[in-house]
């Protein structure tokens, strides 16, 4: 399909989204601390500064020609505006390392949820997605970055002790997400007030590696269902990422209603396509270590089209399993690139 093109990148994502054929496959790697390296900042740089958060976006999709512009800076933001801390390194990915509810009776009723236009880092987001969207308009989707609410809420209590509440104390750990999912809807309205054409949850706290599908079932599916239909009822597409391996909770995951599941290298895409038939789009899922940063590009291209072979032509959009390490070869998302081209 090389030189074949009719569609643009908008064109194209929202057509594999809405389970239509595109003119060929959209290619969305999932880029962060990648993308803040290839342009030249670090990390503490661009989540502090929209004009080098906007630089960073249209330079990398420019240079290397993937179909999307997305949030790089949200990662804790919101847990940030609700009271945690975080260690905002130079060059890697923020920390929390003050979490906000210490203790429920003390800190649940001083939680406020948090005003996007005002509060933390926020209006920094906000505003970068304004200004992508009037650059972009109808011609680059512009994706914006939300947690699901069991992550937010395991990022305001601190991941073991919510591990712990679900056991202990299931009562008040659902107090505590009935806020995150609060939060996340506004949140959520604000981005697509903003101008983001697509609200990615991501929900790595979800994951098989990490809870029971009991868990899932029980905290996080239902929360995150009521953030995606708020979401859709404004006519915006919803994608959902999680990590690691969730071959036993896929029928679930298309539970939540999302358009689209950005899956890890340990699922089989085969076995969820069978799952999902035309429900979902499949977003994926090439291996982001072992073979993004560690195989050469001719490896990369050969896999990448292996994996078009096998999950194509519709319901699909290509990109890493998780997060790319910013040691990744720039000739590895180029191959990958031009696997979804056809060239």
């Amino acid at each position: 399909m090389a030189g074949k093109n009719t569609m643009n990148s908008y064109e194209r994502i929202m057509a594999a989204l809405e389970g239509k054929r595109p003119d060929r496959i959209p290619v969305f790697p999932l880029v962060r601390d990648w993308a803040i390296r290839q342009a030249g900042f670090t990390v503490s740089e661009v989540i502090e500064d929209v004009e080098k958060l906007v630089y960073t976006h249209f330079f990398c999709f420019k240079k290397f020609g993937y179909d999307t512009v997305r949030d790089l800076s949200a990662i804790h933001a919101e847990s940030e505006a609700m009271g945690c801390t975080l260690d905002i390194k130079e060059d890697g990915s923020p920390a929390i390392i003050d979490h906000a509810v210490k203790n429920y009776d003390e800190d649940l009723p001083k939680l406020k949820i948090p005003n996007p236009w005002t509060d933390g880092r926020l209006p920094i987001i906000l505003e970068g997605i304004q200004r992508l969207k009037k650059m972009c308009a109808k011609q680059v989707p512009v994706i914006a970055y939300i947690q699901a609410p069991f992550r937010h809420a395991s990022m305001l209590r601190g991941f073991e002790d919510l591990m712990r509440d679900l056991y202990k104390r299931p009562d008040r750990a659902k107090e505590l997400l009935e806020i995150t999912t609060l939060s996340q809807i506004y949140y959520g309205i604000a981005c697509v007030h903003a101008g983001a054409d697509i609200v990615q949850i991501s929900d790595p706290s979800s994951s098989g590696d990490v809870v029971s599908l009991k868990v899932w079932e029980e905290f996080g599916l239902p929360y995150t269902k009521r953030v995606v239909d708020a979401l859709k009822n404004m006519g915006v597409k919803i994608t959902m990422h999680i990590c690691g391996d969730t071959n036993d909770r896929l029928e679930s995951l298309a539970v939540t209603g999302v358009d689209g599941l950005s899956l890890d290298h340990k699922v089989d895409f085969v076995y969820a396509k069978k799952v999902f038939g035309d429900r979902v789009c499949l977003i994926g899922n090439l291996n982001p270590t072992d073979t993004l940063v560690f195989k050469n590009a001719d490896e990369v291209y050969e896999e990448a089209r292996a994996l078009i072979s096998a999950i194509g032509p519709s319901n699909f959009i290509l990109s890493s399993g998780c997060s790319i390490p910013a040691i990744a070869p720039p000739e590895n998302i180029e191959a990958m690139v031009r696997a979804a081209r056809g060239e």
